[in-house]
């Protein structure tokens, strides 16, 4: 059983000195040397458990897989980005309404100057290493329509119907488009999502449906199982990842996706229920990082032991990470949690 963990900002900046301002996520330079700080930070705090790197060399990165850090699809609509030095960055949201979305259409990247800005980064990469690993975070289509909209964008659902559609149809051409240039680039380029796809399904084109929590499985089916289906005839391999807390809630709909052989389950999910209805299907169990904080590493153990149990299929299939782990997060309790993992993984 794979396992890992993922950084909130707050943490690398008081652990690792890394300032997440917009030269981290448009300076390939910086964010090259913010790296090597990165992976050494994690060697000197948790190498013994095979995280980091002693002596870490330059990676051509494109985004990062060492966050879970979603903007770029909604930037390229049309959206302002904040940028902060302990945080990742936050989307503006648009606040458009019915009567705009209509109008709304997937840029050309061609003639985009968000995209131009990320495709420079590309050929500087291409130039000086002659390939690069994208870890840009894939976003997901309800999640960028709630950038676009806020809380709107559920309610046209019901108040707007055509409409809605129009809007997730061009968000999904737009990603569809990001993907198919990303891919031309690797086939690894779910990193930037979830870091454990990279250890177990990296060729997972992996989209990320945070928000669909807060929908019933009928909206799913009815407006976003349509986009997410033809993302996954688009890229072959594909993922979900879910880290609502009950999951188990539109599985049903997930299971109607082709192509699905992997997808996150968020924390609090019933997990066994889950399994049942999605075999075959590579899974991976997140570990809340507000548990984390507060669990002794006796209940940690308990806890990942019971995820193991009820996510496993034929003893695999199956991996544990926590994401989103912050600043007060102390070094004993996230190695509480790795050793709960390893003890788990080798049992």
């Amino acid at each position: 059983m794979k396992y890992d963990i993922t950084f909130h900002p707050s943490w690398w900046h008081a652990h690792a000195g890394i300032d997440f301002t917009r030269d981290f996520f448009d300076n390939p330079q910086y964010r090259m040397e913010c790296d090597i700080k990165m992976r050494r930070a994690l060697y000197d705090h948790f190498g013994d458990f095979g995280l980091g790197e002693k002596a870490p060399m330059k990676r051509p990165l494109l985004g990062t897989d060492l966050l879970a850090a979603g903007y770029l699809y909604s930037e390229l609509m049309g959206c302002q980005v904040k940028y902060q030095a302990d945080n990742s960055p936050q989307v503006i949201c648009r606040e458009l309404d019915e009567d705009d979305i209509g109008e709304i259409y997937a840029p050309q990247l061609e003639t985009s100057e968000v995209w131009q800005r990320t495709q420079k980064q590309i050929d500087f990469l291409l130039n000086q290493f002659g390939y690069v690993e994208s870890y840009i975070n894939l976003q997901g289509i309800q999640n960028i329509s709630m950038d676009l909209m806020g809380q709107e964008a559920m309610t046209v659902f019901y108040t707007a119907p055509e409409e809605a559609v129009h809007l997730l149809q061009e968000i999904t051409n737009l990603s569809i488009s990001v993907g198919k240039r990303l891919k031309m680039l690797s086939d690894d380029i779910s990193g930037g999502v979830t870091a454990i796809v990279r250890k177990v399904s990296p060729d997972v084109y992996l989209t990320s449906n945070c928000s669909v929590e807060m929908i019933s499985n009928e909206m799913y089916e009815k407006f976003l199982l349509p986009c997410d289906r033809r993302m996954a005839e688009a890229f072959g391999s594909f993922g979900v990842h879910h880290c609502g807390g009950t999951m188990e809630h539109v599985v049903e709909g997930y299971q109607k996706i082709p192509n699905l052989e992997f997808a996150e389950v968020g924390a609090f999910s019933d997990l066994a229920l889950v399994r049942s209805r999605l075999p075959g299907v590579f899974l991976n169990a997140r570990y809340s990082p507000a548990r984390l904080l507060e669990a002794t590493e006796e209940e940690m153990i308990r806890e990942v032991q019971a995820l193991a149990a009820a996510g496993q299929e034929n003893g695999g299939l199956l991996s544990i990470s926590c994401v989103g782990i912050d600043q007060h997060a102390t070094d004993d309790k996230i190695r509480s949690f790795l050793k709960a993992c390893q003890e788990t993984a080798t049992a």
